[in-house]
């Protein structure tokens, strides 16, 4: 503990990192103001929990394309010059979103466009967080980056509850478009390019794709920690997309709906300050455990009519969640420096997009059965596949374990 305490002391004096921090933050806060906005929007125009979750969805889903063809740009290109571009882009385009009475089918084609900027902007800020600290100091540098972004999660949706109540959509989305633009000056003003080996131009996007699935999935560890990376995320991703309609199921209001999306974050804030507190060597092997941990409360959803109550579910199968903290900090410091945008974009792109099809496979099964139960019913699908995971090899996880130098977020 006394080490953890110093590290984050240690990290928090790096004035680039203080300010990679921040801008993570401000981002994320407006960007869930933006979830929950255009949910709102999308499930009162339509009437449809469908709808609704695919406005979460397509976020997700954007990163099947743009992942593996965009997430090596931050090997070609300086890294805070690829964030601050994306950064700007992704602020126009949420200003678009903001214009009174557009059509569903252009809010549906602008979340789109502005899910293509996801990945490149990610993929630059992993690796250059990962240039800027290393070892041991990189996994608590990773969790104060975690905790600050999901406690913007928190606090976007409740802010954007409580924002499209007293504002309405179209200002809750202009207060969003706001974040990017600070974000962006933050990031050219206060933090320093660093150097890094730049790749050779001469690979086709296509080319530098494939070589990230070759080079992740030739390697049995990252793998391992990819699959345990997308089984807690997709064991927990519809509590997201489904909130809105489970407190539209229970005529709740808007407050009541950024609450209940919320509370997995949470938990992820808790659990992570938790999981820290282990020794980094006995961190992986509690995996199956935060699985467990995470499906376990998800199960009894449909019996629960209180969203307080529903919304305090929630955040504890958010604890498990703090899992991809510790995933995602080996598996980048496993990749070389140089191809960590390549790594990082197939993984992302794995991760996310899989997360986007469970989502729409969630919003359908809600129109059948309702959005608690189809909740429950994809955690139980995914203890289903627990067992599978658990038969990994057991050198590759003694090679991992704890073990400094070599994904991910969810």
């Amino acid at each position: 503990m006394s080490t953890n305490r110093a590290s984050y002391r240690a990290v928090l004096r790096d004035r680039d990192f203080r300010a990679l921090l921040l801008s993570d933050g401000l981002s994320t806060l407006g960007d869930q103001v933006a979830r929950i906005a255009v949910a709102l929007l999308v499930l009162e125009r339509s009437g449809s929990a469908l709808a609704a979750s695919a406005t979460y969805a397509l976020s997700y889903l954007t990163w099947m394309i743009a992942g593996p063809l965009l997430s090596a740009l931050p090997d070609r290109y300086p890294r805070r010059r690829v964030m601050v571009v994306c950064d700007l882009l992704r602020a126009a385009l949420v200003a678009v979103l903001a214009l009174p009475g557009l059509p569903l089918w252009t809010v549906f084609a602008v979340l789109t466009v502005t899910g293509l900027l996801a990945p490149p902007n990610d993929a630059a800020r992993s690796a250059l967080l990962a240039d800027l600290l290393d070892g041991e100091q990189y996994v608590v540098a990773n969790a104060l980056n975690n905790i600050v972004g999901q406690a913007g999660q928190v606090l976007g949706f409740l802010l954007g509850g409580a924002l499209v109540l007293a504002l309405g959509v179209q200002r809750a989305l202009l207060v969003d478009a706001g974040t990017f633009l600070v974000s962006a000056l933050l990031l050219q003003l206060l933090v320093r390019e660093r150097p890094f080996e730049r790749l050779a131009a001469s690979a086709s996007a296509v080319g530098e794709a494939l070589a990230g699935v070759r080079l992740v999935m030739g390697d049995p560890r990252l793998r391992n920690l990819l699959g345990w990376g997308l089984l807690t995320a997709c064991s927990i991703i519809a509590t997201e997309g489904l909130a809105v309609a489970a407190v539209d199921e229970q005529d709740g209001g808007p407050l009541l709906a950024g609450v209940l999306t919320g509370a997995p974050p949470v938990g992820f804030l808790v659990g992570s300050w938790l999981l820290l507190r282990v020794a980094p060597e006995r961190r992986e092997g509690l995996f199956p455990w935060l699985v467990a941990a995470t499906c376990a409360p998800l199960l009894l959803s449909p019996l629960v009519d209180d969203l307080w109550l529903l919304a305090g579910l929630w955040a504890v199968a958010g604890l498990g969640n703090a899992l991809q903290l510790i995933a995602n900090s080996s598996f980048v410091q496993a990749v070389p420096r140089h191809l960590r945008g390549r790594a990082f974009g197939f993984a992302g792109s794995t991760l996310f997009a899989t997360q986007g099809v469970v989502l729409l496979g969630a919003g359908g099964l809600a129109e059948l059965t309702g959005p608690r139960e189809a909740v429950s019913l994809l955690a139980a699908a995914s203890l289903l596949v627990l067992p599978f995971l658990r038969r990994a090899p057991r050198q590759i996880q003694a090679q991992g374990s704890g073990a400094p130098g070599r994904s991910g977020q969810t």
